[in-house]
């Protein structure tokens, strides 16, 4: 059967005007199967038959009429080619002929045919009078030139013609629509020694006996036992295909109309959606926020529309919607929405975006909404990008969310940064918002941190880890990287300020810097400034300034005798003397020494230097703390500040 060209044909019209009937007629099936509807005459639930005409097949589904059940209704009629509409000779159009009409117009059905049923019971004076009644009332609805059909299940008559006009509107083309599996399930029974049945007609992919599947309301995993189109049995099916499935590993009672079978991993249901709404022509004021009921694909939810403060009669405008319990919504995907009182339906809408951002705010989500109306593609993935800020374009999400074919999202990303409209960054695209903040944020941390005290250095891992924040640290790599060649920020062997005439160097200054501070970098035992002169290759003022610079800037302690330190080291080791001087009150320069695993060379200039800073006292050939170590580790500001520079030179051990 998936040769033939295949049509889905909505059958929908007014309670009571011969629907069921006419599908008998075309089909030879009763579709009213369920003991309440043979008992009552009426099609409580979604009944489906298929025809096979030459090379064409149709599925048609005869959906409930009755205002009670129009939502089962709309179970059946999200994925139809062509809508029948039925309205019977001897009744006339009544308010659900016009609903059913707005409801085909919103759902997208790419065409309509009249048909003028129970033609038997009524004059052709008022057949006529009632086509040309037609007319009109389509053309509010969109619809022109619908082709009219007159017929009688009883005497036969006109169901060669529209056997005809269905043969003229049927599909040519086979539904392409690609990307992972994805069914909304309409009709879930038991089939006893089988288990548990579900049909739908999947929306995109493609399915084979044997392949595992997930519910996407919770994650259920399910395996399929076997496969139906039109009572046959097949080895797989595919998007457009009213499909029957024998699942594994559930029963009928866990699942429900509404749900929907996804490929395992994909689609994840949202509680908040962006949305094209349109009213209908003939729908009162509507208040927002307002609680009306939605429906879209074979799920129905509760809907609080927030945005504007009203729509009105015939309005088109984006709104936000929360929906619970959350639903599947893809791109364009068609949804409607009704009053719970006085009931009925009043507006259309496609579904523009699914977010699930913790920010709350409307706004934004409205002018994301309003640039995904645009029918360019690259607009749409720009719009994504200026939202989100940053991030990795899966094909897959762009299929399903921008509409986007695998084919095309990279010649998309690759015009957008050609036109300098999105940057990328690490194979992510970045807003020109996120650089923005990046740069602000890098030129604040350093800006405060040159204020707190008179050190204008920062270690360039810890600047990163502070200005990244909620941004991405690749970000704010590269625009550091920006800032620096721009001199806006200098960088000294891994350490960075701001420009300034204090922090600036040479060219040439700066490589020897580098080279500098990198024999001191993370050494306990640094060379003294003789053998720095001697393993730079300088001379010896060019060292000596060299030096002088780099303790200005408090990136080298001088220890005094041609003895240097780095800072950061230097506030490691002061940390370490006070907690040596927690366990006793006095120390020999031996058990210092120990302490701070140097040799004696080092410890004694050391130790002097702590001596003249009133870090230590001199006691015989023994030391004990001085009033400033005491004061600077214990005073809050100081032991923060200590904290904060041996942090930020990556130094502590």
């Amino acid at each position: 059967s998936q040769r033939m060209t295949y049509t889905i044909v909505g059958v929908i019209g007014h309670i009571d005007h011969g629907k069921t009937s006419l599908v008998a007629a075309l089909t030879g099936v009763n579709t009213d199967t369920h003991p309440e509807e043979k008992r009552r005459g009426i099609t409580i639930d979604l009944g489906f038959a298929s025809y096979r005409d030459g090379e064409h097949q149709f599925a048609l589904i005869d959906a409930p009429g009755h205002q009670k059940y129009i939502g089962n209704m709309l179970a059946g009629v999200s994925a139809v080619d062509i809508g029948l509409l039925v309205v019977a000779a001897d009744q006339g159009i009544q308010a659900q002929t016009l609903e059913h009409a707005a409801i085909l117009q919103s759902l997208g059905a790419r065409t309509l045919i009249a048909v003028i049923s129970r033609m038997d019971l009524a004059t052709p004076a008022a057949c006529q009078e009632l086509s040309e009644e037609l007319d009109l009332f389509l053309a509010d609805y969109g619809f022109q030139d619908v082709p009219k059909v007159a017929i009688s299940t009883v005497t036969g008559q006109g169901l060669d013609e529209l056997r005809d006009q269905l043969r003229q509107h049927a599909r040519t083309d086979v539904r392409v629509a690609p990307g992972r599996f994805r069914m909304p399930i309409d009709r879930v029974f038991t089939v006893e020694g089988r288990g548990c049945i579900v049909a739908g007609t999947p929306w995109s992919g493609e399915v084979a006996v044997g392949d595992h599947l997930q519910l996407a309301r919770n994650g259920l995993e399910v395996r399929i036992r076997g496969l139906e189109v039109h009572g046959q049995s097949i080895d797989h099916s595919r998007a457009g295909f009213r499909t029957a499935m024998n699942l594994a590993g559930v029963s009928s009672t866990e699942i429900e109309r509404g749900d929907e079978l996804v490929a395992v991993g994909a689609y994840r249901p949202s509680s908040r959606l962006v949305v094209l709404l349109r009213m209908f022509s003939d729908a009162s004021e509507l208040r927002c926020p307002a609680i009306v009921q939605m429906h879209s694909a074979t799920a129905s939810c509760s809907a609080r529309i927030i945005g504007p403060k009203r729509l009105t009669q015939g309005e088109e405008r984006v709104v936000v919607i929360d929906a619970d319990p959350p639903v599947i919504a893809t791109f364009q995907q068609a949804c409607l929405f009704r009053r719970p009182y006085p009931v009925g339906s009043f507006a259309g809408g496609r579904i523009l975006a699914s977010v699930d951002s913790p920010d709350r705010r409307t706004a934004p989500l409205i002018q994301l909404g309003q640039r995904l109306t645009s029918v360019d593609p690259a607009e749409r993935l720009q719009a994504w990008t200026d939202f989100r800020g940053e991030w990795s374009v899966d094909p897959d999400w762009a299929q399903e969310h921008l509409g986007i074919r695998h084919e095309e999202i990279a010649a998309l990303q690759a015009s957008l940064i050609q036109r300098g409209l999105v940057k990328q960054i690490a194979n992510r695209l970045i807003a020109p918002r996120v650089e923005d903040a990046s740069r602000s944020m890098l030129l604040k941390v350093l800006t405060e941190h040159a204020n707190r005290g008179d050190d204008a250095w920062m270690d360039e891992e810890s600047l990163i880890r502070r200005a990244a924040g909620s941004l991405s640290p690749d970000v704010v790599k590269h625009v550091l990287e920006q800032l620096i060649q721009q001199d806006t920020i200098v960088r000294v062997n891994r350490l960075v300020a701001i420009a300034s005439e204090q922090t600036m160097l040479t060219k040439k200054q700066r490589a020897n810097m580098d080279r500098l501070l990198s024999l001191f970098r993370e050494s306990r035992t640094p060379p003294t400034l003789k053998e720095v002169t001697e393993s730079l290759e300088l001379a010896k003022d060019a060292a000596a300034s060299l030096v002088r610079f780099a303790v200005q800037q408090r990136l080298l302690v001088d220890l005094g005798n041609g003895f240097l330190v780095s800072s950061g080291v230097w506030e490691s080791m002061l940390e370490e003397l006070r907690r040596m001087f927690t366990s006793a009150s006095e120390l020999s320069v031996a058990e210092i020494r120990d302490g701070w695993t140097v040799t004696r060379k080092h410890a004694i200039p050391m130790l002097e230097y702590c001596d003249r800073q009133g870090l230590t006292e001199r006691v015989r050939d023994h030391r004990r703390a001085g009033p400033a170590l005491r004061t600077c580790t214990g005073d809050e500001q100081y032991g923060a500040d200590a904290g904060r520079i041996a942090d930020q030179f990556g130094d502590r051990h």
